[in-house]
């Protein structure tokens, strides 16, 4: 049965975003493959939703708002308005994940491995609409287990991503007035979010041309006729909620009444939740022909249509699978995969994309029982409050990401680049490298979030500093005294807390060996501890101090390399 535990501790590392100890028995008793099967098939509630979550924070936070301060304090009456800010969606994301039903595991796991491929970010206009950016995340929680050619459409028509890579509002050519369409999403679509950069065999090796060269899947006039497909796009509607007439924007003030037209204008001025709409006056129409002949269409097609057709051609494109393949198992197996590995997952990938299928064949394969990776620091982070069973007095698990983005420069849709927090192909200098082996998550470990992971698990653990949570203020602006730690801190029935009953039981007892075991199996996956000794060694001087005994066991394991390392021999580094 031990062996059972270790093996679904681990599994759990890689199946979800943290497990407790109940969780681990759980999926012991029943076994990974049956448990597996139920989180596959298991419904979604009709308002399981990121989207609904966050608006509802949102206008509890906006009711007490216009309550204090009167509708000024929405319209801004001259200064910045009242709006979503991405603090609303951070808060729901936390709060959903921490503490959400059990049955959801999976898809909460999956959800953010795609939302690191398939990547929008706060760090843009779309920090001024959270409800945009979980209606977003929407698209990847509830399409799951769903087809990767109805997540790829339905991202393409999102408002959210047509802000970001700016193809909302893109327009035919029109060489007299010096127009031509925007070939942002064209390009990312195909690099980054389909075919990649390369032409892939299934095995995720490259194809090679007749002179031992690697061949490019598409070239720059490509971009150029994949960028007409995406023109005539526009928000699906247009709302004016604030009662003011003015609104700073890009440096200048718009009033509703300028006479420029609304098309120019976007967030907050549109829709940012339901799924753009194509105007046929700015839609080209034309035939169009790319990638070498493998997609075609006709002219005279809406732009729907023209849209649909492309995104399905994209995902049967024999370079997707094993693409989406490789990139999901260094989400959440290894960074370096066989051969073997991808081809295994990128045939279950198949023309249409069977996220349950890949999901699945990516869990059960071989392989995956020899997992090889650094966590990532978000990773870490949400295992460790899982485990714990973190939760506060007031219920509501309303983290507000600051503190955790400064800190570990890791959080949910807060990426710098649309290419993510870090590239899959990245080494750092030295055996890893040598070895010709990549190592993703290590371009986030540096001199300084490795300094700061440390200080911040001793302030967890020592200072009982865990993560802010906000229930009591209305975020309008980026620097409000509000936001600050030691407000924030005041607010008691707020503040976290992690569940430390059972291993002060064994600190306690002096039992330091079953509670050095029990720690070591939530967060490393086995009751092997390879800093035990140590441990001992640091709490021999204080026995009769439990808490700070447990404690000491929690930091000390969270900062060791073993904990950082998702590695089935725990022999080391990614």
């Amino acid at each position: 049965m031990e062996n059972n535990k270790q093996e679904a501790a681990r599994f759990l590392m890689q199946a979800t975003l943290g497990a407790d100890l109940e969780t681990i028995n759980r999926v012991a008793e029943k076994g990974i493959s049956k448990w597996l099967d139920e989180q596959l098939d298991a419904p979604l509630a009709a308002d399981d939703r990121f989207a609904k979550k966050t608006n509802a924070i949102w206008q509890s936070f906006r009711k007490r708002l216009v309550q204090a301060y009167g509708q000024d304090a929405l319209d801004g009456n001259g200064n910045n308005p009242a709006l979503p800010y991405q603090w609303y969606f951070r808060m729901a994301w936390w709060d959903k994940n921490l503490s959400g039903k059990t049955e959801n595991l999976l898809r909460h796991r999956i959800a953010q491995a795609l939302s690191e491929i398939l990547v929008i970010s706060e760090n843009s206009q779309l920090e001024l609409d959270a409800v945009s950016m979980a209606s977003f995340y929407d698209i990847l929680y509830v399409n799951a287990f769903g087809q990767y050619t109805d997540i790829l459409y339905d991202v393409s028509m999102h408002p959210a991503m047509g802000v970001y890579l700016s193809h909302m509002n893109n327009r035919k050519a029109d060489p007299e007035r010096n127009i031509h369409p925007d070939e942002n999403y064209a390009r990312e679509i195909m690099q980054l979010f389909s075919i990649g950069l390369f032409e892939l065999n299934r095995d995720g090796s490259r194809v090679k041309d007749s002179q031992g060269r690697d061949v490019p899947t598409y070239d720059n006039r490509d971009i150029k006729e994949l960028a007409r497909v995406f023109t005539g796009l526009k928000a699906a509607s247009y709302l004016y909620e604030w009662n003011t007439s003015t609104f700073p924007y890009n440096g200048s003030t718009i009033d509703f009444d300028d006479g420029v037209s609304k098309t120019y204008k976007t967030i907050p001025f549109v829709d940012m939740v339901k799924p753009m709409v194509v105007d046929p006056k700015f839609h080209d129409t034309g035939s169009k022909t790319l990638l070498k002949g493998r997609i075609n269409l006709p002219s005279g097609q809406s732009g729907t249509r023209d849209i649909r057709d492309v995104v399905n051609a994209l995902v049967a494109h024999p370079s997707t699978g094993p693409y989406i393949a490789h990139k999901l198992i260094q989400q959440l197996v290894t960074s370096n995969p066989s051969p073997s590995y991808v081809q295994a997952v990128a045939e279950a990938f198949g023309d249409q994309g069977d996220m349950k299928a890949v999901v699945k064949t990516l869990l059960t394969h071989p392989e995956a029982r020899q997992p090889k990776k650094l966590k990532s620091p978000l990773l870490r982070t949400t295992q460790l409050l899982r485990a714990f069973q973190a939760k506060n007095k007031s219920g509501k698990l309303w983290l507000t990401g600051d503190d955790l983005k400064e800190s570990l420069a890791h959080h949910p849709m807060a990426a710098p680049t649309v290419f993510n927090f870090y590239k899959p192909d990245y080494a750092p200098h030295g055996p890893i490298d040598n070895a010709g082996l990549v190592a993703p998550e290590f371009e986030l470990h540096n001199s300084a979030t490795s300094i700061a992971y440390v200080n911040t698990m001793y302030n967890w653990f020592f200072g009982e500093y865990y993560p802010l949570v906000s229930t009591k203020i209305s975020m309008t602006d980026t620097n409000i005294p509000e936001l600050e730690p030691d407000v924030l801190f005041s607010y008691k029935r707020d503040q976290l807390n992690l569940d430390f009953s059972e291993e002060l039981v064994l600190a306690r007892r002096r039992d330091f060996d079953g509670l050095i075991d029990r720690v070591s199996l939530l967060l490393n996956g086995t009751a092997q501890c390879e800093v035990r000794e140590d441990i001992k060694t640091a709490i021999a001087n204080y026995p009769r101090n439990p808490k700070w005994v447990v404690q000491t066991v929690a930091f000390l394991i969270s900062i060791s390399p073993q904990f950082a390392v998702l590695d089935n021999q725990q022999e080391g580094a990614a």
